[in-house]
C-alpha cells in the first residue's frame, strides 16, 4: 500500500508531453504570423471536420504557434483565422499536418488539396509503422485480418515478437485501450489462432510501434499493435460483400504437392453502414462480418514414401496401431489418421456512435463483438495424435469503450477513456469423443523403412487441456491531459485497469498412460506392450476440489508526464518519466514444504518500475529534408497472466499428482473410462503434491530500448532512411525446478561430460529413466520456482524507403538485419513449459545465451499498389525472412530433468554421417551437424534459409452515378506456387529429434543411440488460393 501512495504521490510531481504520440487520434499544428512574418500573439484559430460538422478552437501563443491534438481521424478540415481559411485537410493516425496562415499577404480563399505527404508521417521514421486506410483496402489481406499486416514492420519476427522481445511482451490495442488477451497475451483469446478481433471493415487504420518513447505506451516492451476505428459522417455511407474461396479456385494439390480431395474454402461476407442520427451532432457507425473457414485437417496423412519418411511410420503400422486402439481401448470405427474436413466459424459486430456535444466536448460509445468456434483446432503434443484427440476452440470476446474529448481550454485539452473488456475461452474434447478421456501414448513404435528402423509416438483418446476455461473481466480507464504553453508543451496521464479472472485449469487432469515399445525383445512386435495393455507409466494431476477453478484480481496503475521544447534551431527534445505498479494475488502458504524444504510460497511479483524516456528530433537546417532522430528509454510489459494461474492451481491444495511407474501402474481398461469417468484411477496412496511458486526476487519484465534513425525526404512523396536499434530484455520469465539435486549423479564422457541428474544404478537397460530419482524431497513432486532470469538481446539495423507516384500510385519496402539472442524463449505459460520448450545440454537451471527461438537474420518486406487506370487498381505484399533458428535434440530425457525433449543432441559422426552422404536432407542441417561434430549441439545452432511469400489482388471500381460503387476483386494468396507447384513452400526446419535411445549401457555408463530422422526438409505453408471478391459501396 505504502507503494501505491508513493505512485499517487509522483502523478501529481510528474511532468511531460505528447509529441508523435501513439494515440488514437492527430494533430494540426501552425503558425499565424502578420507584417513582415511577425509573429500573431493571441489570435483566434478554429478548425471544422466539414464531415462530421466537429468544430473546436484555440488561439496562438506569443510565437504565434498553435495546435490541435486528439483530434479526430478523416475530413476534410478547414482551418479559420479571422477571415481566412485553408481547406482540405485530411488527417490519419499518428499525422502531424502544419497549416500557416500569413494574415500580412493579400486575403484570398483558396482550397488546399493535401494528397500523398509523407511528411505528415515524421513521427513514425524509424519507429512506426503505419497501415492507412487506402492500404487496407487495396493490399491482399489474407483472411481479411487486419492482425497479419504486422507482419509488414521491418521488426515484427516470428511468435508475435517484436524487435526480438517475448511475444507476450507485445501490447495490443483498439481505439487506444486494451485488446490483448488478458489470460496469455496475444491479439486474441483463442488458442488456435482465431481470424480476427476486430472487422476489418471496422479499422480506419492500423500501426505498429516499436520504438516511439512516448510515455503514454504502457505495459509494451516488445511494442505495441493498435488499430483506430471508423465512425460515421454527415452523409449516408455504406457497404456489402462476399469474398469467396473455393475448391475450384485453390491449389489441387497441399504443400507436399499431394493432391487435395477435401473442402478448402473460406467464404466471408457482412455489411457496414453509417451516417448522421442528427446532421453535424451524432452519427453512427455499424459493420458485422462473419467467416466460414474449411480446410484439410492432416493427421499422419500419407501420401507418398516422402510421408513415410518425414513421419517415421508407415500406413501398416497406422493401420495395425488403429486395429488394436479399436479392438482394446474403444476407439470408434471413424478414420483416426488421413486428411479430414475441418470447419470454422467466426463473426465480428461492431458499433461506433459520436455525439458533438458542443464546441468543447466529444463523446464517442464504441462497442466491439466477437465470436469463434473452431472445432477440431487444438491437436496435442504427441507426434501422432490420433482424430479423436483434437480438441474444440470456442471464444466470446466484448469491450464497451466511451470516450470524452474535451477542450477545457485554448492550450488545454483533456481525453477520458473507460472500457469494459469481457472475454471468455472454453476448451472441450471434440464431436466425435464428447467427454474427457485419459490419454494413451505409444512410444517408440518402430518400423522399418528402406531397411532402416524409425521410430515415432502415437496418442488416443482425450487431448490433454480441453476442459479448461478462462473467464476475464476487465476494467480499464485512461485519462490523458495536455497543456500548452509558449515554450513547452506538457502531458500529464493516469493508465488505471483492473481485471478479475476465473480460470479452470485442466491440463492433464484426466490423466495419461504410457506404453514403450520394444520389438527386439518382443519377438519383433512392434505394438507388443499396447496390443497386451502393458503400460509403463501412469501420469495425473487429480483434483483434490470439487470446483477446481481459481479467482484472481489484478491490477495495474501507470501515471505518467513528459515536457516537449524546442532547445535549438530544428532540435526538439522529449524528456519524460512512468511509473508503472502492479497488484498481483499470492498463492497460499504451504507450511509443509516450508517445513521440510524451506520454500516459502507466499511471494509476490515485484512489480513498479520506473521508466525514464527521451527522444530528439532533429529537423536538419528546419529544412524539411532531413530528419536526425535519436531516443531511448525503458519500457516495463504486461505479465502474462497465466503464470498466476500457474501458481495458484499448484499449491499443494487444489491438485496432487500422481506418476507411478512399473508394478505401480494400475491395471487399465479405456473401455470403462470411456463409459464411467469417475473410473479414472487417482491413486490416493501416490499422490504427492506438485508446487509452483513465485520466487521471492521475480519481477516484472522489462525492456531497455535505444534507437537512432536518419531519413532524407527528396521530395514530400519520396523518401528513404536508415535506422539502428538496440532493444535489450531483462527479467524474463522461467521456472527451475528446487526439487531437483543440485549436482549431477554422474557425467556422460562420450557427450561432453554433461551431467545426469538420476543414479545411474536406476536408469533401465532400454534407457528409460524416472525423473523421480533425482529428487530432493519424495514428499514433493516438481517444487517449480517462477524466476526473473531470462534476458534477450537484440540489435538490428533497417533500410525503408517510400514512394507515391502518380496520382495515388505507392510503393514501401524494407530490409531489416537482426541479431537475437537470449537464455530462454520461454514465454509464459504452463510452467512445465518452461523446462519443455528450452533446449538444454546438461543442467536446465544453467541458462546460457544463444540465438533465441524468434531470430531471424534477413527481411524483406514489399507493399504497395499501382495508381488507379479506368477503374483497374493492382496491389502487391511480400514478405520474406530468413536466418531463422532450430536445434536438434537426443530423442529421450538424457539428463533426469522430467522432460523427454529438451535435451540438446551430442553430434556422433559416426551416426550422423549417412545424413551428410544423403543428397535429400536439406543444406541447413548438414551445416547445423557438421559444426558440432563430436560435440553437444548449440541451442538454436541451426540456421535456416530464406523463404518469402509473394500475394497479389487486382480490383475493378464500377462507379453509378447516385446509386455508389460496385467493386468486383481477385486475390491471389501464394502466387509462386500458382505459377509452380514448388515454388512458395517453407522448407524451415523446427526443432528435431536426431536420435532415439535405444539403451544405457551400465558398464560404460553410456547412452545407446539410433538414427531416428529421414533429415528431410520440412514442407509447410499454404498451397495458393484464390479469393474472388464483390463489394458494393455507397
Amino acid at each position: 500500500m505504502k507503494k501505491v501512495k508513493i505512485v499517487l504521490g509522483l502523478l501529481f510531481l510528474s511532468f511531460g508531453t505528447l509529441v508523435y504520440a501513439q494515440t488514437t487520434q492527430a494533430s494540426i499544428v501552425g503558425k499565424v504570423t502578420g507584417t513582415g512574418k511577425a509573429p500573431q500573439e493571441k489570435v483566434k484559430v478554429t478548425i471544422v471536420n466539414e464531415s462530421t460538422g466537429f468544430k473546436t478552437e484555440t488561439e496562438t501563443n506569443s510565437k504565434g504557434e498553435y495546435i490541435f491534438k486528439e483530434i479526430p481521424l478523416g475530413g476534410p478540415y478547414t482551418v479559420f483565422v479571422n477571415d481566412e481559411k485553408r481547406e482540405g485537410y485530411n488527417v490519419n493516425f499518428g499525422d502531424q499536418v502544419t497549416v500557416n496562415v500569413d494574415l500580412g499577404s493579400e486575403k484570398s480563399i483558396e482550397e488546399v488539396v493535401v494528397t500523398g505527404n509523407l511528411k505528415n508521417k515524421i513521427g513514425n521514421l524509424g519507429a512506426a509503422t503505419a497501415i492507412t486506410t487506402k492500404n487496407i483496402g487495396i493490399l491482399p489481406v489474407n483472411g481479411r485480418n487486419f492482425n497479419n499486416l504486422a507482419e509488414l514492420s521491418p521488426l515484427s519476427g516470428k511468435n508475435g515478437s517484436i524487435s526480438g522481445q517475448l511475444g507476450s511482451s507485445t501490447n495490443f490495442t483498439i481505439d487506444g485501450m486494451t485488446a490483448k488477451n488478458p489470460t496469455s497475451a496475444g491479439s486474441t483469446t483463442s488458442r488456435s489462432n482465431a481470424p480476427f478481433s476486430i472487422s476489418i471493415e471496422a479499422v480506419r487504420e492500423f500501426k505498429v510501434t516499436t520504438n516511439q518513447y512516448d510515455v503514454t505506451l504502457g505495459r509494451s516492451g516488445g511494442g505495441t499493435v493498435s488499430a483506430v476505428t471508423k465512425s460515421g459522417t454527415n452523409k449516408f455511407s455504406g457497404s456489402a460483400w462476399e469474398y469467396l474461396r473455393t475448391n475450384w479456385l485453390s491449389s489441387k494439390y497441399d504443400i507436399r504437392g499431394n493432391k487435395i480431395n477435401n473442402d478448402f474454402s473460406t467464404s466471408q461476407f457482412g455489411f457496414s453502414l453509417g451516417g448522421p442520427i442528427i446532421k453535424n451532432k451524432l452519427h453512427f457507425f455499424v459493420a458485422w462480418d462473419h467467416q466460414l473457414d474449411s480446410r484439410p485437417l492432416q493427421i499422419a496423412d500419407i501420401k507418398s514414401h516422402d510421408d513415410e519418411l518425414r513421419l517415421n511410420t508407415t500406413t501398416a503400422t497406422l493401420n495395425k496401431f488403429l486395429d488394436i486402439a479399436r479392438a482394446k481401448y474403444g476407439v470408434g470405427n471413424t478414420p483416426q489418421f488421413g486428411s479430414f474436413d475441418k470447419v470454422r466459424n467466426s463473426d465480428a459486430g461492431f458499433l461506433r456512435l459520436d455525439w458533438q456535444i458542443n464546441d468543447k466536448n466529444l463523446l464517442t460509445l464504441r462497442n466491439n463483438f466477437t465470436y469463434d468456434l473452431n472445432k477440431n483446432g487444438l491437436g496435442d503434443n504427441t507426434a501422432i495424435n490420433a482424430f479423436e484427440s483434437y480438441g474444440n476452440d470456442k471464444n466470446l470476446d466484448n469491450s464497451l469503450l466511451l470516450t470524452l474529448r474535451s477542450n477545457l481550454k485554448p492550450n488545454m485539452t483533456n481525453e477520458l477513456k473507460a472500457q469494459y473488456l469481457y472475454t471468455f475461452q472454453d476448451s472441450y474434447q471434440n464431436d466425435q469423443l464428447g467427454h474427457p478421456v485419459p490419454r494413451a501414448i505409444v512410444e517408440n513404435i518402430v518400423t522399418s523403412i528402406d531397411g532402416k528402423d524409425k521410430a515415432t509416438n502415437i496418442q488416443i483418446g482425450g487431448h490433454r487441456f480441453a476442459q479448461e476455461s478462462f473467464r476475464n473481466n476487465v476494467f480499464q480507464i485512461v485519462d490523458n491531459l495536455y497543456y500548452n504553453t509558449d515554450k513547452i508543451k506538457y502531458t500529464f496521464g493516469a493508465d488505471l485497469m483492473y481485471t478479475m479472472a476465473k480460470s479452470v485449469y485442466g491440463s492433464e487432469v484426466n490423466g495419461r498412460f504410457h506404453f514403450r515399445e520394444n520389438p527386439t525383445v518382443n519377438g519383433g512386435d512392434n505394438l507388443f506392450n499396447f496390443n497386451n495393455l502393458v503400460a509403463y507409466r501412469f501420469y495425473r494431476e487429480v483434483p483434490l476440489m470439487e470446483d477446481p477453478s481459481v479467482k484472481s484480481n489484478i491490477y495495474n496503475l501507470g501515471v505518467y508526464g513528459q515536457i516537449q521544447t524546442k532547445i535549438a534551431k530544428g532540435l526538439d527534445l522529449m524528456a519524460g518519466l512512468r511509473l508503472d505498479y502492479g497488484g498481483y494475488p499470492k498463492a497460499g502458504f504451504n507450511q509443509k514444504l516450508y517445513d521440510e524444504m524451506g520454500i516459502r510460497t507466499d511471494n509476490q511479483i515485484k512489480s513498479f518500475i520506473i521508466q525514464p524516456r527521451f527522444q530528439f528530433d532533429w529537423n536538419i537546417n528546419e529544412g524539411n529534408k532531413d530528419f536526425l532522430k535519436f531516443g531511448a528509454g525503458i519500457f516495463s510489459s504486461d505479465i502474462n497472466n497465466y503464470m498466476i494461474i500457474n501458481n495458484l492451481v499448484f499449491d499443494g491444495r487444489h491438485l496432487a499428482t500422481v506418476d507411478v511407474a512399473g508394478k505401480d501402474v494400475p491395471v487399465l481398461n479405456f473401455n470403462s473410462y470411456r463409459n464411467d469417468y469417475s473410473t479414472v484411477p487417482t491413486l490416493a496412496q501416490n499422490q504427492i503434491p506438485t508446487i509452483n511458486y513465485t520466487g521471492k526476487d521475480a519481477k516484472i519484465p522489462v525492456v531497455y530500448k535505444a534507437n537512432v534513425s536518419y531519413t532524407h525526404f527528396f521530395n514530400e512523396r519520396f523518401r528513404a532512411g536508415v535506422a539502428g536499434y538496440m532493444t535489450l530484455g531483462r527479467n524474463n520469465y522461467f521456472y527451475y525446478d528446487r526439487n531437483m539435486v543440485a549436482n549431477p549423479y554422474f557425467t556422460l564422457d562420450n557427450e561432453g561430460g554433461r551431467g545426469v541428474f538420476v543414479p545411474a544404478a536406476k536408469i533401465a537397460a532400454n534407457g528409460t529413466l524416472n525423473w523421480k530419482d533425482g529428487r530432493i524431497n519424495k514428499n514433493f513432486g516438481r517444487v517449480l520456482e517462477l524466476v526473473s532470469d531470462g534476458k534477450v538481446n537484440q540489435f538490428s539495423f533497417v533500410l525503408d524507403t517510400s514512394y507515391r507516384y502518380w496520382k495515388d500510385g505507392e510503393i514501401t519496402a524494407s530490409y531489416t538485419w537482426a541479431d537475437i539472442k537470449d537464455n530462454t524463449s520461454y514465454n509464459g505459460n504452463v510452467a512445465n513449459s518452461a523446462t519443455l520448450s528450452t533446449m538444454v545440454s546438461g543442467d536446465p537451471r544453467n541458462l546460457r545465451m544463444s540465438y533465441s527461438d524468434n531470430q531471424f537474420r534477413n527481411k524483406v518486406v514489399i507493399y504497395g499498389n499501382s495508381p488507379t487506370i479506368a477503374g483497374f487498381t493492382l496491389g502487391i505484399r511480400y514478405a520474406g525472412i530468413g536466418g531463422t533458428r532450430f536445434s536438434v535434440t537426443a530423442g529421450g530425457n538424457v539428463n533426469g530433468d522430467f522432460v523427454d525433449t529438451n535435451d540438446l543432441a551430442y553430434i556422433f559422426p559416426n551416426l550422423t554421417q549417412t545424413l551428410i552422404d544423403n543428397p535429400e536432407v536439406g543444406q541447413a542441417l548438414k551445416n547445423y551437424i557438421t559444426d558440432y561434430n563430436n560435440k553437444v549441439a548449440e541451442r538454436n545452432g541451426g540456421k535456416n534459409g530464406f523463404y518469402g511469400v509473394w500475394d497479389v489482388r487486382v480490383a475493378k471500381k464500377i462507379k453509378f452515378e447516385k446509386i455508389g460503387a460496385f467493386e468486383l476483386s481477385v486475390d491471389i494468396f501464394n502466387v509462386a506456387n500458382l505459377l509452380n507447384k514448388e515454388w512458395g513452400v517453407n522448407k524451415s526446419y523446427g526443432n528435431t529429434a536426431l536420435y532415439r535411445i535405444t539403451g544405457f549401457d551400465q558398464a560404460t555408463k553410456q547412452f545407446k543411440y539410433s538414427l531416428n530422422t529421414s533429415g528431410l526438409e520440412p514442407l509447410s505453408g499454404n498451397p495458393y488460393q484464390i479469393q474472388i471478391g464483390a463489394k458494393y459501396s455507397f
